[in-house]
């Protein structure tokens, strides 16, 4: 065989490799996200009081029908086009602050606050149309204890 052609055919070979690794490699979302984000909380003495989040981000996606772009918003708060492979960042990369501001407690750069936002917002909206007009009472949790379990 030709020097030249089994070196093109090597070098589209390794090409190929390549860029099906990058595509698979996107693709592996976890099945189950913990939400440790709040590790800035200085705790001295005690454990803490409550167990980090457990998000079933597969039960969300596949069972409830949840599109990506429903959680996942660009700076102007315009759902993110998303598919597999695609990166994606953490919540914490764009909510960067950790702590509340006393005179701007709603401030939704506040990680804390963005997260409270999404989530219990979604979750009113989904007992609203299951025929709770307030939307507390219903499938999706929007008590405190139904989602932070005492440690």
């Amino acid at each position: 065989m030709n020097k030249k052609l089994l070196t093109l055919l090597l070098v589209a070979g390794i090409a190929v490799i390549f860029v099906a690794t990058g595509l698979y490699a996107g693709t592996d979302v976890p099945e189950t996200i913990t939400m440790n984000f709040n590790k800035y909380k200085k705790r001295r003495k005690a454990p803490p009081k409550y167990k980090f989040i457990e998000f079933s981000h597969k039960k969300h996606n596949v069972e409830y029908k949840v599109n990506c772009g429903e959680c996942h918003h660009d700076k102007d708060h315009k759902p993110l086009e998303l598919k597999a492979g695609d990166h994606v960042q953490k919540c914490v990369e764009c909510h960067t602050k950790l702590t509340k501001n006393k005179k701007k407690k709603k401030d939704i750069k506040v990680l804390e606050n963005a997260m409270h936002t999404n989530c219990v917002g979604c979750h009113k909206e989904v007992n609203k149309k299951a025929g709770d007009p307030k939307g507390r009472k219903g499938p999706a949790p929007t008590s405190c204890a139904k989602c932070h379990k005492k440690a």
